[in-house]
């Protein structure tokens, strides 16, 4: 008695420690539960695709800053010092001044480098939307993967239930001899045939969750579970073109150089305008327009630059070479009136014009291209809408056809009109007919889905 007391003291023991370790290991995976717009938010934070593309963009923004800094004040401090000795003579000299300077208007061309890193600004915009729109729809298809999967393997554990009964009643009635043995046989390759596809699908579930994880930067460890699938896209024919003219990322980049090639076009008149440059002083102020050759700018700068420690040299020394303050008033001005420049101007006007009306045929393709791929993906929704709803009805035409073939081979006294005389290659070939019919039905659903998702990228709509 003493023995069984202690016994059951250890297995109460070993039962409580079993108890806590399997704790652990649930805890540690933790059960997650998605919605479908906290998934998409969890990817476009986490995902490694957008933060790359987010790291171009500031990239790219703080070299368009550099390339503006020239727009801001400029300070410094200028210093020099000199010293000399002639017999019992020694003669230091230093001298500083500070330098101050703003580059208040501009006019011309906007300068190469200050071009080229707009451009750059705004194709890595683009490129950072791409990867964001890009992120949502991997998102949404893999959630309508899951949820299909889970209703497909949902279906079928019914069927497999169904089946499992359905072959023990077979077995009584093949031992009792019944039925023939072939009779069996074909009930246990129907279930045989659900079983394959429910590890295939468990297979498939398994590959699509830890991606839709990897996506999303969660644990790896997590379990999720998806709360509800995707709602249905009300949209009509109409309101699916003018989203996608909207949307369009290649539009839109196609607008911004259509903008800057007009610009382009009509900087070329700057070509005909006089070289000038000019410079006003007074003492230590000066007021600059200096101009650039090279990007035909002009640059109406202020520039102070007293005098802030200073020390007297000698006159006489051969050193002195420039006065060390400077008085009074200075104007300087030179100006130059080009007459005849071979065409210049006027061809580089007609290439840019050239290749403005090129992007802008280029935008009417690209939109007409836009409005004919809607169309098809919209009616392709609408095709694959049908086909389910087609499907959907020859599974139950199959399944129901199986089921009376069965029923007349295995019940002698039944007799139903267009069966009598049927035979185990008939239900063998109806059993194969309903498992394709399912197979297709089923993936018909997958398309469906593929297809809503599609007529979205085409619109580039991620609300």
């Amino acid at each position: 008695m003493i023995k069984k007391i202690e016994m059951n003291k250890r297995l109460t023991v070993l039962a409580v420690c079993v108890f806590f370790f399997t704790a652990g290991v649930v805890s540690a995976q933790r059960l997650i539960s998605l919605q479908p717009a906290r998934t998409i938010e969890l990817a476009l934070q986490n995902n490694e695709a957008v933060k790359k593309a987010e790291k171009v963009l500031e990239r790219t923004q703080a070299n368009l800053r550099v390339s503006k800094a020239v727009y801001l004040p400029q300070v410094g401090l200028t210093s020099e010092y000199q010293r000399q000795k002639d017999g019992d003579i020694d003669e230091r000299d230093y001298l500083t001044r500070a330098q101050m300077s703003v580059l208040f208007a501009q006019f011309g061309e906007i300068p190469d480098g200050l071009d080229a890193a707009q451009e750059e600004v705004r194709k890595s915009e683009i490129e950072y939307e791409h990867a964001r729109k890009k992120i949502v729809y991997d998102v949404r298809n893999l959630w309508n993967n899951i949820i299909l999967t889970q209703e497909e393997i949902k279906e079928r554990r019914a069927i497999e239930v169904e089946l499992n009964k359905k072959l023990e009643g077979t077995k009584l009635k093949q031992a009792e001899k019944r039925i023939p043995f072939l009779s069996r046989l074909n009930t246990e390759l129907e279930l045989l045939e659900q079983q394959l596809a429910l590890n295939e699908l468990q297979r498939r579930l398994d590959v699509d969750t830890a991606e839709l994880i990897s996506l999303t930067g969660l644990d790896p460890l997590a379990q999720v579970v998806l709360s509800q699938p995707l709602p249905d896209d009300d949209v009509t024919l109409e309101a699916a073109v003018e989203l996608a003219l909207t949307n369009n990322l290649d539009l839109r980049d196609l607008r911004g150089d259509i903008v800057r090639q007009e610009r382009l076009a009509a900087e070329t008149i700057w070509n005909r305008l006089p070289e000038l440059s000019a410079e006003a002083r007074y003492k230590d102020l000066h007021v600059l327009l200096e101009q650039h050759q090279q990007n035909r700018t002009w640059d109406a700068k202020a520039l102070y630059d007293p005098i802030i420690l200073d020390r007297e040299r000698d006159v006489s020394s051969i050193f002195e070479t420039s006065p060390r303050a400077q008085d009074g008033w200075e104007v300087r001005f030179n100006l130059n009136i080009p007459l005849y420049d071979g065409k210049k101007t006027e061809n580089l006007r007609s290439v840019e014009f050239a290749e403005l009306e090129r992007l802008q045929l280029e935008y009417v393709e690209k939109t007409k291209s836009i409005r004919v791929e809607v169309r098809r993906d919209y009616r392709a929704v609408a095709n694959a809408k049908e086909r389910v709803e087609i499907e959907e009805k020859r599974v139950r035409i199959f399944g129901q056809r199986l089921r009376t073939i069965e029923r007349v081979l295995t019940e002698i006294t039944v007799e139903i009109p267009g069966y009598r005389g049927s035979t185990f290659d008939d239900a063998f070939q109806a059993q194969a007919q309903f498992t394709e019919a399912q197979r297709v039905f089923y993936r018909a659903r997958r398309d469906y889905a593929q297809a809503k998702e599609k007529l979205r990228e085409t619109m580039q709509w991620i609300e």
